[in-house]
């Protein structure tokens, strides 16, 4: 950032973020990054889970917002938040400023759902059946071949 280089900067934050995901200090000046170049919807992305936010963050995070059509799900899944969600518990977030933050938060703390029942259990007899029948009948073919040529 110094040398003005923000492009190779962006391109170390994203790296670092990926490696250190609990230091929400990283996904800040990643923010403040695209924020320098002129993206706010990218910057709020960013800047969405800062405890302390300026107006122009809250802009941001609004514009965010309105880029992800205001759907919690694509806001959470944009957010490809993958640290400790104890972190985002303990978040002081301030409902005047964003309406829908914590509905967000909420949505990236609960633990997904695990598919577990018969209907599974049928999918993977399914797959499982149609693999064996292609082994049954490509082995029948082998044998006729080597019958018809033989």
């Amino acid at each position: 950032m110094e040398n003005d280089d923000l492009g190779k900067a962006r391109d170390r934050l994203h790296g670092l973020i990926s490696t250190y995901p609990n230091e929400l200090e990283l996904r800040k000046k990643l923010g403040d990054i695209y924020f320098e170049l002129k993206y706010p919807a990218m910057a709020g992305r960013y800047w969405y889970l800062e405890k302390n936010k300026t107006p122009q963050m809250v802009k941001a995070c609004m514009q965010f917002e309105n880029s992800m059509g205001h759907d919690m799900n694509k806001i959470a899944r944009a957010l490809k938040y993958k640290g400790d969600m104890e972190l985002l518990e303990g978040l002081a977030i301030d409902p005047a400023l964003l309406s829908s933050q914590n509905k967000v938060k909420e949505k990236l703390v609960e633990e997904p759902d695990v598919p577990i029942g018969p209907k599974y259990k049928l999918i993977i007899f399914g797959c499982l059946s149609v693999i064996l029948s292609i082994f049954f009948f490509a082995s029948v073919g082998v044998y006729t071949f080597f019958k018809w040529i033989f």
